[in-house]
């Protein structure tokens, strides 16, 4: 399981300043493979090369010599002779440099990662909060509607039977005239082919108001909330017709339940 402890073992094989151990470790542990590696190491290995061929060598000045040499302490006598002045070797410090420079980048290239996936987590963790959170305020607000349907003082049962092509199906509407919404509960009805749904109609002065397309369950059942009719004078019939998905302004297929008030 990938954890920070290979991502440091990575930056240390890249640098070249890792053990024989710690070496065989991660190149064992990436064999097994590792994506959050195979994303994060070809960058620091390109920045680590990056920083270490701006770096210019440097010569050490001779007093620098001389003081290393007098803190090991007297030269052995054959060595006591003067001797020609030897060559300046480029000093190794701007290697160190470098890699203390590559490990620095590392460390920063990791909290960045890290910091961009926690940033992504929780923008994912706030976008699903924030779209259950607009379901759960939806569904409160249908069910303070379908209480205050419910508890009304003029709220009504009414009871639609089936006809052909469904005999068998049942429903009642539980319904308002103050809210102007109904509630239909219905059982019996049959699965529809795909491109076909059910339509509640309400009938206002003799004629028919889309109330809104539902579909059943598995069952054959359907508990539907009505759209909004605050338009119609009162709701004199319902029924519900087959239509084609997602309704049509006026009945058009067979009616396979009916009531009255």
């Amino acid at each position: 399981m990938h954890n920070e402890r290979h991502e440091e073992l990575g930056a240390l094989h890249i640098l070249g300043i890792s053990s024989e151990a710690e070496s065989l470790e991660f190149v064992r542990y990436l064999a097994e493979g590792c994506p959050p590696c195979e994303q994060i190491l070809p960058e620091i290995r390109a920045a680590a090369s990056a920083i270490a061929s701006n770096v210019r060598p440097m010569t050490p000045r001779p007093e620098v010599r001389r003081r290393i040499l007098d803190s090991i302490g007297p030269r052995p006598v054959a060595d006591a002779a003067p001797t020609p002045p030897e060559r300046s070797r480029p000093s190794r410090g701007p290697w160190l440099l470098a890699a203390a420079a590559s490990l620095l980048l590392l460390l920063l290239a990791w909290d960045d990662a890290r910091l961009r996936r926690a940033r992504e987590e929780i923008a994912g963790r706030s976008a699903a909060l924030s779209s259950r959170l607009q379901e759960a305020e939806r569904e409160l607000a249908r069910r303070d509607l379908r209480v205050r349907v419910l508890e009304s003082d003029d709220v009504r049962v009414l009871f639609l039977s089936g006809k052909d092509p469904q005999p068998d199906a049942r429903a009642k509407v539980f319904w308002s005239e103050t809210a102007k919404r109904g509630f239909l509960v219905a059982g019996r009805l049959q699965a529809l082919p795909p491109g076909r749904q059910y339509q509640l109609w309400v009938f206002d002065r003799g004629k028919p108001v889309d109330a809104g397309v539902f579909d059943v369950d598995d069952s054959g059942r359907a508990l539907f909330e009505s759209k909004d009719l605050s338009p119609i004078t009162r709701a004199e019939n319902f029924a519900v017709t087959v239509e084609p998905q997602g309704g049509v302004p006026q009945p058009t297929g067979p009616i396979v339940l009916i009531g009255s008030t």
